[in-house]
């Protein structure tokens, strides 16, 4: 997650400031661009989308699927990024410390996700964005009847502080590794669904959303039908007083309204009874991240995030973003995947 800086001025550019949120460490400034259009043909798809959830019910096929993603495999991806795990030489992930001055920086997390994915069968491109910048890592399965309709599942790769240790656990260790769980779970039970199903890792989110306005500008340019993002950031930190949930961002300047309800709707259809699902965050920002980089370019996209923002985790931009600690909830971030993919699934429309 990217935090606002306060000192941004309005300016007579096309780049307008339309929110600020209180400043915490290692911040970088983010604009809210002007918005392309969504089509009205990919509009009134959406339309008929919201319609049909209103006679919404759990099919067996999504539920054997979700329930492919597991406590075990999220721990262990996630505990590889954030440099916990035995053996691990990741220390930090931040978007620009690349190459052979920086032994145990963001080059690690790059190949794990890389190949881990082509491990499970995807198609993997690594989108280099900006000299000097870790690439972000593409990985798509290709729709059987509709191959070029896409739904998209993100999370940012990348972490701050920028000096010593950056582990990242939650900010967005925990939508990288549900990403990675996700993808797991999909090739495991080989269904084959309509539509291209595509997990994008970005980077240079900490900067400003740069590796997610450079991939949505890719798309932009080969005119790609994108039907549905998909966000994760931050999905980890539990309330000890809360009931353990997942809530969604709501700002119509980042996301799509249409798209959230239905995401939403989705969501409470197949989610674990002890996830509550949350219309709304309870406290803390929810404002930025790489969701808002596609709704810039024209495409729905919808943000999923922990209940308390993104900035109540107290650990956030912090050395101690780790995940061996008391307020860090495998369990939630799992339910919260399991969720995100029964969207994807729902919309991706399995091959029957």
């Amino acid at each position: 997650h990217t935090q606002k800086n306060t000192s941004v001025m309005r300016t007579l550019s096309i780049s307008l400031v339309l929110c600020v949120a209180p400043a915490l460490a290692a911040v970088q400034n983010v604009t809210y661009e002007p918005k392309r259009p969504v089509p009205p043909a990919a509009r009134l798809r959406l339309k008929t989308l919201l319609k049909g959830t209103g006679n919404l019910t759990a099919r067996g096929d999504i539920r054997d699927l979700i329930g492919r993603v597991t406590v075990e495999s999220v721990t262990e991806h996630v505990l590889q990024l954030s440099g916990e795990a035995g053996g691990s030489l990741q220390d930090s992930r931040v978007s620009d410390k690349t190459g052979p001055l920086h032994p145990f920086g963001i080059d690690h997390a790059i190949d794990y996700v890389q190949s881990h994915m082509q491990r499970y069968g995807y198609e993997v491109e690594l989108g280099e964005w900006r000299e000097g910048f870790a690439p972000n890592v593409i990985s798509c399965n290709l729709g059987e009847t509709l191959p070029k309709e896409f739904v998209i599942l993100g999370a940012h790769l990348d972490d701050i502080p920028r000096e010593g240790r950056a582990p990242g656990a939650n900010d967005d260790g925990s939508g990288s590794a549900s990403l990675l769980a996700a993808a797991a779970a999909l090739a495991d039970s080989g269904f084959k669904f309509k539509r291209t199903i595509c997990f994008e890792h970005f980077t240079g989110e900490e900067q400003g959303l740069l590796g997610s306005r450079a991939q949505a500008e890719v798309r932009y340019g080969r005119r790609d039908d994108v039907v549905a993002m998909i966000q994760q950031d931050m999905t980890a930190y539990h309330l000890s007083m809360d009931q353990q949930g997942v809530a969604f961002v709501t700002d119509p300047r980042a996301t799509d309204p249409d798209l959230t309800n239905i995401v939403e709707s989705i969501a409470r259809e197949y989610a674990d009874p002890l996830l509550k699902v949350h219309e709304e965050v309870l406290s803390g920002s929810s404002c930025c991240s790489d969701h808002q980089s596609y709704t810039e370019s024209g495409y729905p996209s919808v943000g999923m995030i922990e209940p308390r923002g993104y900035t109540g985790d107290p650990q956030y931009h912090k050395v101690g973003d780790l995940v061996r600690r008391e307020d860090y909830d495998i369990e939630q971030v799992t339910m919260a995947s399991q969720v995100a993919l029964a969207a994807a699934a729902s919309l991706a429309e399995i091959v029957v």
